[in-house]
C-alpha cells in the first residue's frame, strides 16, 4: 500500500482491486496513462489481450439472459491484486467429509510463488461460474469457488506448499459423478503443467519432464493425504494413517474412460449415498438403465399398486421411457423412497445392486465440435434451429437440463400438441439460469445422456462462426 500512487482515482482503483479482485479496462487504461507507462500506451490493446492470454486477467463474462448473446465485458477479475482473506464459513459449512473429496498439488518447497495459483485461479474462471455464497463471491487471496453443475462444486486453494482442490457434492460425496471428478482434475493437472513450463522457459530454464509438483490424495480426514506415487505400488487397497482406504477417493478422481461397467470391487453405493433421496436426474438415469419388466417388478415389490403401473401404461402409452421414469417418480412423491429402499428392493429381488451405481455415470461425449464453439451460450438462431430436430423427448430433455417435473408439464400444457415450441421453452428456460453457464457443451452432453446424439447439434453449429457468437452485442436485457 506505501507503494501505491498517491493520487485519488488510481488509489482508489487499487484499493478496490485488493478488496474484490476486479478491475474495469477503463480504469487499467487510466493506471497506464502515468508517465511512467507512456512508451507501451500506444499498445494497450494488444498488451491487455495478453494479459488476458496469460491467465493473469480473466473475463467477467456477461449474457443477455433473453437471446444469450455476449454483452460489454466491463469488469475483469485480477486474482494477483486481491489481499483480502477467505473470512467465510464456506469450508467449515460446505466442504464437509460427509460431502468432499479432496487433492494436493504439491509443489517442492515450503511455499508457492504467487504469481502461479494466482494464474490457475484466473484460469478457473474462465472455465467454470464464480460460486457466490451467502450474497458473496467466493473469490480471495490464494481462494475461489465454482460451481461445475448444480450438483457439483469445487474450492481451489492454496495452503502452504500445496494447491487444495475440494470437489463438493450437493448432498453426498457417494453421489460425486467420477467423471466430473476426473475432467476437474485433468484440467487442472494440465493447466498447471502449463503454467509451469511457462515460468521454466521464462527463466531460461532447460525443459525438464519432472514436474516441480506431485499429486496427493485425501481420506475422509481431508487433510490426511498419501502420495500418488503409493497409489500406482499399491493393488487394490493403499490405508492411510487413520486406517482408509485412500483408493476409494482416488478411483473417484481417476476414472478409466469408456468405462460403463463396474469393477470387480466396487462397493455399490456408500450408506450416506443411500440414505439420500434422488433427485428427479438421477431417477432418470436409473429408469433408462432398467428393463420395463425389471422396473414394473420391483415397483410392485416396493409396495405400488398395480392398477397405479397400468395407469401410468395408459398415461403415456407407446413411451415405455416415460412409463418408468414416473412409476419411480411415483414411489418417491408418495412413498418418499430413498436410495436404500431401491437397494433393498434389488437384493431382495436378487438383482445387482450396481443397477444404482449409473446414477453416478455419465455417457462418454465423442466430440468434433471444435472447442471455441462448446464454450459458447447458444443464441436465440440456434436454438430456434435445432427446436424441431428434437421430437418427442420434451420430458427426457427437460430432466437432463435441470428443469423440474412441474415446469416441463407447465410448458407441455401451455403449447400442447406443438413439439417444437415445446422444445423450445425448454432450451429457452434452461438458457435463462445462469447458475452455471449454459453452454453448447452442455447441450452436447444432454444430447447424448438421452440418447439423441450430437449430430443434429453438429449440423446446427456447423456453419457458426465463433466470433459471432461472442461478439459484443449492445443489448440493455437482464444480465448476469
Amino acid at each position: 500500500v506505501e507503494f501505491w500512487p498517491k493520487e485519488d482515482k488510481t488509489r482508489k482503483t487499487f484499493k478496490k482491486m485488493s478488496k474484490n479482485g476486479m478491475i474495469q479496462k477503463v480504469d487499467l487504461y487510466q493506471i497506464w496513462e502515468q508517465k511512467e507507462f507512456c512508451q507501451i500506451l500506444p499498445f494497450k490493446e494488444y498488451i491487455f489481450d495478453m494479459l488476458i492470454h496469460l491467465d493473469i486477467v480473466s473475463e467477467q463474462r456477461r449474457y443477455d439472459t433473453k437471446t444469450g448473446n455476449r454483452l460489454p465485458v466491463e469488469h475483469f477479475f485480477v486474482p494477483c491484486m486481491l489481499t483480502q482473506r477467505n473470512d467465510t464459513d464456506f469450508l467449515l459449512q460446505e466442504c464437509t467429509p460427509e460431502r468432499t473429496v479432496s487433492l494436493a498439488f504439491v509443489f517442492k518447497g515450503t511455499i508457492i510463488p504467487p504469481a502461479l495459483p494466482n494464474r490457475l485461479i484466473c484460469a478457473c474462471l474462465s472455465m467454470w461460474t464464480l460460486k457466490q455464497y451467502r450474497g458473496r463471491k467466493l473469490m480471495f487471496s490464494g481462494f475461489v469457488g465454482l460451481s461445475v453443475d448444480k450438483e457439483h462444486d469445487i474450492v481451489v486453494c492454496v495452503e502452504g506448499n500445496k494447491i487444495l482442490l475440494h470437489l463438493v457434492h450437493k448432498r453426498s460425496k457417494g453421489l460425486i459423478i467420477p467423471d466430473i471428478a476426473t475432467s476437474v482434475r485433468d484440467c487442472l493437472f494440465v493447466t498447471l503443467e502449463r503454467i509451469s513450463e511457462f515460468y521454466q522457459s521464462s527463466i531460461h530454464c532447460k525443459a525438464s519432464s519432472k514436474l516441480p509438483f506431485h499429486t496427493e490424495y485425501s481420506c475422509s480426514k481431508l487433510n490426511c493425504f498419501t502420495s500418488e506415487h503409493k497409489m500406482v505400488s499399491e493393488a487394490e487397497e493403499c490405508f492411510c494413517e487413520h486406517g482408509e482406504n485412500i483408493k476409494t477417493n482416488w478411483s473417484i478422481w481417476n476414472k478409466k474412460r469408456e468405462q460403463n461397467q463396474c469393477d470387480a470391487n466396487c462397493p455399490g453405493l456408500s450408506e450416506d449415498a443411500l440414505s439420500q433421496i434422488p433427485s428427479d436426474k438421477e431417477l432418470f438415469r436409473l429408469s433408462v438403465n432398467c428393463e420395463t419388466r425389471m422396473l414394473h417388478d420391483l415397483a410392485l415389490h416396493l409396495g405400488m399398486e398395480e392398477m397405479v403401473w397400468n395407469d401410468m401404461e395408459y398415461n403415456y402409452t407407446g413411451n415405455a421411457q416415460l412409463v418408468k421414469f414416473f412409476t419411480l417418480m411415483h414411489l418417491k412423491e408418495n412413498d418418499e423412497i430413498r436410495f436404500t429402499e431401491v437397494d433393498n428392493g434389488l437384493r431382495e429381488m436378487e438383482i445387482t445392486q450396481h443397477k444404482l451405481c449409473v446414477v453416478r455415470r455419465i455417457k462418454q461425449v465423442k466430440s468434433s465440435i471444435p472447442d471455441d464453439i462448446l464454450d459458447c451460450i447458444p443464441s436465440d438462431e440456434i436454438l430456434d434451429r435445432l427446436s424441431p430436430l428434437i421430437g418427442k423427448i420434451v420430458f427426457q430433455l427437460g430432466i437432463e437440463l435441470g428443469l423440474s417435473v412441474e415446469e416441463i408439464e407447465s410448458i407441455k400444457e401451455k403449447y400442447d400438441r406443438d413439439l417444437t415450441a415445446q422444445n423450445k421453452e425448454v432450451l429457452f428456460t434452461w438458457r435463462k439460469d445462469r447458475t452455471v453457464k449454459p453452454t453448447i457443451r452442455v447441450l452436447e452432453q444432454v444430447f447424448v445422456n438421452i440418447g439423441k446424439g450430437v449430430r443434429c447439434l453438429k449440423e446446427v453449429v456447423k456453419d457458426v462462426d465463433p466470433n459471432t457468437l461472442t461478439a459484443v452485442e449492445m443489448v440493455t436485457g437482464n444480465t448476469i
